[in-house]
């Protein structure tokens, strides 16, 4: 029998886990825990300034990794600041552990300081909550805790644990992680009939999401992809599942639409999704941005309420997305010879509209207008940056409008971006993104965010300067809310109400006091020299932030999207 404390039997587990790192901010309710951190070094405690951050850069942290994010929080306020970025990770499908304080039982229900039912409050966005009243029941519960938030369409959990039973004693007993689950196979039956509708199509389209991305099917949907000589477009979570100068590489939906998707998906006649959801912002629930009513449509997710959620689907397939693939593939493969010739007008029409994409990207990027055009400083980021680099994009008609965008900004490998889900909460992908070098520390960061989005998350940037996280955050400052105030243009005969900004706030030197790099660059011409300023500082162990004046610019993807 080995006993402990409450506390320490928390950390114990968290170890057994392979837990790296817990991000949160200790308080009275939770200080058991944060004892039972103190000396140990297989656990880094990631000290944010707000618990919101703590959140964000969990979910970041899953994201990145697929491992469950963890953080670390006390009672009352402390736990209701997660709210928005937990439900990031709900929505999402991120996995995540989220350990919260409580009062002590003997003051429950009496007015305790900070008391609130804190799993009533998370129970719309968790899989799952558990208030843990006595402290044999610890340790069972976190190992749930780490089952349900890997297992199946994974999310986030709360566990709920009070002041005192964290402090009694607890047998550790012979803990075993819980791991990874099993991966789900797909109904063999039907994925022969796609196997058959893919092999019968003669304009087959790939829609990959973060689903995708989430299975690690990365070389299952190039396979797929070659072997059907179909194009594959992504949401924004599925970027990187093919790198973007892979020739089938099309772009991406709703949002992201350019004139190459507009062309593929209504003429395509049979659209396989891997992993994607079509929701809002990859629709606006407009016909003309969903595959055709005549197409077949073969939707796989993990998730079998997903199935048919928001376009019907003709073949549904319940699994693990990688494994399904390699089933599909295995399907196919001797049959698919001569399906890339019959798809070659198909292909040849992809090449010549990707080709006329990327030459009025190149006009855009060497435009030397002054307020900066923002795609622009995309291109010169891609320049200086490597290929490797991790990128962070937040919420915004010109970070994630553009940014987030093919071609404007290519990304070249999975699980390299921290992207908001349909949630969309300004600032977090920014207050996210110092989590991307914890995890890849050989590689550079960079971050696109809007200055509405960067104001909401501003004490971000001595958390990255305590730690020495060297990663760079540009700003896409239009001095507005700019993804609103396009709404005040199309729809309210410009009748703008609160969406500019009249103080020019000094980001760069808000930077310098919080102990990074920090400039800002309204010459097009010194976009470039600032960037490897910035490169130099994050070499040093030193963040940076580049506050770009940039021009009011959209692509017209957008202008079309948010039409009404």
């Amino acid at each position: 029998m080995t006993m402990m404390s409450g506390g320490q039997a928390v950390v114990d587990v968290l170890k057994a886990e392979g837990v790296k790192f817990v991000f949160g901010m200790p308080g009275g309710h939770t200080i058991g825990i944060y004892d039972a951190l103190y000396g140990q070094q297989q656990i880094s405690h990631i000290l944010v300034r707000h618990e919101q951050h703590a959140a964000s850069m969990a979910a970041g942290y899953a994201q990145l990794t697929g491992q469950p994010g963890v953080c670390c929080v006390t009672a009352g306020p402390g736990a209701t600041n997660l709210v928005t970025s937990v439900a990031e990770a709900y929505v999402g499908a991120l996995p995540m552990v989220i350990i919260a304080g409580r009062g002590a039982t003997r003051n429950a229900h009496r007015g305790a300081s900070q008391e609130i039912d804190q799993v009533r409050i998370f129970a719309a966005i968790t899989k799952w909550g558990i208030r843990v009243d006595r402290p044999d029941l610890i340790v069972e519960s976190l190992r749930q805790a780490f089952t349900i938030a890997r297992s199946g369409k994974p999310g986030p959990v709360l566990i709920d644990i009070p002041q005192d039973v964290l402090a009694q004693q607890v047998d550790l007993g012979d803990y075993r992680p819980v791991g990874k689950p099993a991966a789900v196979r797909g109904d063999s039956e039907r994925i022969k009939a796609a196997a058959a509708a893919l092999l019968a199509a003669k304009r087959p389209l790939i829609l990959a999401g973060g689903g995708a991305v989430a299975a690690d099917a990365s070389a299952e949907v190039r396979r797929l992809a070659e072997a059907l000589g179909s194009p594959v477009l992504t949401t924004l979570a599925g970027r990187g599942i093919l790198p973007d100068d892979h020739e089938l590489v099309a772009g991406g939906i709703g949002h992201h639409r350019q004139d190459v998707t507009k062309f593929l998906l209504p003429n395509a006649d049979v659209v396989i999704g891997i992993g994607a959801r079509f929701e809002q912002q990859e629709t606006n629930w407009k016909p003309d941005y969903l595959p055709a009513p005549t197409a077949t449509y073969i939707q796989i997710d993990i998730d079998p309420n997903e199935i048919g959620r928001s376009v019907v689907a003709g073949i549904g397939i319940t699994g693990d997305a990688r494994l399904v693939l390699r089933d599909l593939n295995a399907e196919i493969e001797g049959q698919s010879n001569g399906q890339r010739a019959a798809s070659k007008e198909w292909l040849d029409e992809l090449a010549r509209r990707r080709a006329q994409l990327e030459a009025e990207r190149e006009a855009m990027a060497n435009s030397d207008a002054k307020p900066i055009h923002p795609v622009r400083i995309f291109d010169r980021i891609r320049r200086v940056f490597p290929r490797n680099t991790t990128v962070a994009i937040d919420v915004g008609v010109l970070a994630q409008g553009m940014g987030g965008a093919y071609p404007y900004f290519k990304i070249y490998e999975p699980r390299a971006t921290i992207v908001p889900s349909s949630f969309y909460g300004m600032g977090f992908s920014a207050s996210a993104f110092p989590v991307a070098k914890l995890v890849y520390p050989d590689r550079p960061a960079v971050c696109f965010v809007g200055d509405g989005s960067f104001q909401m998350v501003m004490n971000i940037l001595p958390v990255a300067a305590e730690l020495k996280l060297g990663v760079t955050w540009c700003i896409f400052n239009d001095h507005a809310l700019g993804s609103i105030r396009d709404i005040q243009v199309q729809a309210f005969n410009e009748r703008f109400i609160a969406t500019d900004f009249v103080l020019d706030l000094d980001y760069a030197g808000l930077a310098v006091a919080s102990g990074c790099h920090g400039e800002r660059v309204s010459d097009p011409q010194q976009i470039e020299a600032a960037l490897e300023r910035a490169v130099a500082a994050n070499a040093a162990g030193k963040p940076a932030v580049i506050d770009f004046v940039v021009a009011k610019e959209r692509l017209k993807g957008s202008m079309e999207f948010f039409a009404r």
